[in-house]
């Protein structure tokens, strides 16, 4: 038996443990339905054995069938009832436990959905959307199962062969002792299967999360699949997943497949045992047809058990693969937390990275950058494509940490200042926006402290984003729903909408990841000139590839492979003639020929 639960079931404790009152009533009531169950064999061998008796002649018949069937009656009777009782108890047991399952499946998966919250951008960069999907609903789900089941069916196993096992021994213990020849057998089929059937459901598990993944990427994808008629080799790939999927779920199936019908046909064998060794004690009169019939009543409840287990296996097997991989994610510790935090009342907005470098996987992306953004000033950070702008914003609300120098906030160091007070201090308008599938005012509001007076912030914030201007043309205005990632919207409104919720916030730092790439010069411009009065006395943080959009910035710097090249006012850096300055021009050249 240790080999069929190599892994120790305190895996699922830990989510028992709250409801253990339910669970303890719930065992209980098992062994109460168990000991009922137990005892209604006796009453058929005491009735075979009566009728047996008056058949035989032993008693005068007309007497003794009154009395026999009188007899009878009373034992149906005992039975019938005793049989209710057995069901009121179940009832109560499954009622128990699988509230109790049920309510370790709900901990479960909050704590897998708070966990991942918790977890930094860097663990989404390379685990698909679509694998974490499956283990919050198919894996999760095999958890339940066992949870629900499993545990229930164990318990109950081991009573009925426990009181079953002993009930024989009392009425003819050498024959249970043949009736129990099998079961070694048995014990050692269920050992060597328990393993495979581990492997081979982790297999399937992780074979459905490929194809999760799979749906999910084209799915989000699916304007760039059918922008370039992908559909085909799309569905060729979607089927090498599928038919791999297919061939692990055989692979399991087969050794289902041979696992209980041995398990019946080993078990079954005990009965065979027993019907050739009992029924020659019963013709020499070793053994009363009642022994005989409430034993074979007996050695069933032995059997079922024991199949019963060959089941439970199976699900603990499943449901310990699936908790093994929801728990490689709820124990992945994420790189970003709170540590020695200080205590900052409010944050004022003054910016400075000092000495600072940055590598992804050993790949320098930023080198010794050492800048200060006085509060309530602006900073604007230019260059080319892959040069270190996004990551450096990335690094003020700590979506990524830097592996050497510092980055502070009012001379604090960011990760000794609590993530939530930080983040509340900032509002950040990434490249690419995000919408939630909800309306558009929802999305705007989404973050607003509550006592703001949401619907008014909501309708300033758009009328500065410039989002204002398209409510007519969108039904509904703000209360429209924008869809998935807002694909309702086009690329500017999203922007702008994204822009509009960073706003609403008001916060102390604003941080603008090319957050206008999207929208033309015209918008751009009026945008910029609303958002001149929101920043004023807000540290801002302008990162774009637009000269026009930094031109006002009271500073700026030039990156170029993540080290600053220039820097200056926007006048200093066009009269030095460097890398912006050819920026300005090529700019003003095709602002030229877009007039002409």
């Amino acid at each position: 038996m240790k080999r069929l639960f190599k892994q120790p079931i305190d895996l699922f404790w830990p989510y028992l443990r709250p409801y253990k009152k339910e669970v303890v009533w719930g065992m209980v009531l098992i062994a109460a339905a168990q000991a009922v169950s137990t005892t209604i064999p006796l009453f058929f061998r005491k009735v075979v054995d009566d009728v047996h008796a008056w058949v035989e002649g032993e008693a005068a018949a007309p007497r003794w069938a009154d009395s026999i069937q009188g007899d009878i009656l009373v034992y149906v009777g005992m039975i019938g009832t005793l049989a209710l009782i057995q069901m009121g108890f179940q009832m109560g047991m499954r009622w128990l436990l699988n509230s109790a399952a049920r309510r370790a499946e709900n901990d479960i998966r909050q704590d897998y959905f708070y966990h991942l919250l918790t977890l930094p951008i860097s663990y989404y960069h390379k685990t698909p959307t679509g694998d974490l999907m499956s283990r919050a609903t198919n894996d999760l789900n095999a958890v339940r199962m066992f949870l629900g089941f499993g545990l229930r069916m164990l318990f109950d196993a081991v009573l009925a062969f426990a009181l079953g096992l002993i009930v024989m021994c009392y009425l003819d213990w050498k024959l249970a002792i043949y009736a129990l020849l099998p079961m070694p057998v048995l014990a050692l089929v269920m050992n060597r299967v328990a393993s495979s059937i581990h492997a081979n459901f982790r297999e399937v598990q992780e074979g459905f999360s490929r194809i999760s993944a799979r749906v999910q990427e084209n799915i989000s994808g699916i304007r760039a699949v059918k922008a370039y008629v992908q559909r085909e080799p799309e569905i060729a790939d979607f089927d090498v997943l599928n038919d791999d999927f297919l061939e692990k779920n055989k692979k399991l199936v087969r050794v289902e497949a041979l696992f209980r019908p041995l398990s019946f046909l080993i078990s079954g064998s005990s009965l065979l045992i027993i019907l050739w060794v009992g029924g020659g004690q019963v013709v020499r009169s070793e053994l009363s047809l009642g022994d005989f019939v409430a034993f074979n009543a007996y050695l069933t409840k032995l059997i079922f058990p024991m199949i019963l287990l060959g089941w439970m296996i199976d699900r603990y097997q499943r449901g310990l693969a699936s908790m093994q991989r929801i728990r490689e994610v709820i124990e992945t510790r994420p790189n970003i937390v709170d540590g020695d935090t200080v205590s900052v009342e409010s944050l004022r907005g003054d910016v400075e990275f000092r000495n600072l470098s940055f590598s992804y996987d050993g790949t320098p992306v930023l080198r010794n950058i050492s800048v200060r953004v006085p509060a309530g000033s602006s900073l604007a950070i230019v260059g080319r494509v892959g040069s270190g702008k996004t990551t450096l914003g990335r690094l003020i609300p700590r979506l990524i940490e830097p592996q050497e120098g510092e980055v502070c906030i009012d001379g604090h160091r960011v990760d000794r200042i609590p993530i939530a007070q930080l983040r509340k201090a900032i509002g950040y308008v990434p490249q690419e926006p995000f919408l939630f599938s909800d309306t558009l005012y929802d999305n705007i509001a989404y973050g607003i402290d509550e006592d703001q007076d949401e619907e008014q912030v909501v309708t300033w914030a758009a009328e500065v984003s410039q989002l204002a201007n398209d409510l007519e043309d969108i039904p509904d205005g703000l209360q429209a729903r924008v869809g998935e990632r807002g694909v309702t919207l086009s690329g500017g409104q999203k922007q702008r909408a994204s822009l509009a919720r960073a706003v609403a916030r008001k916060p102390r730092i604003l941080i603008l990841d090319d957050a206008m790439a999207a929208v033309d010069t015209h918008t751009e411009e009026e945008i910029l000139r609303r958002l001149r009065t929101v920043m004023e006395g807000r540290t801002t943080i302008l990162i774009s590839h637009r000269v026009s959009t930094v031109q006002h910035a009271d500073r700026i710097i030039v990156l170029e492979e993540g080290a600053i090249v220039e820097q200056g006012t926007h006048a200093e850096l066009v009269a030095l003639g460097g890398r912006y300055a050819d920026m300005h021009r090529r700019q003003q050249l095709t602002e030229e020929l877009d007039e002409i």
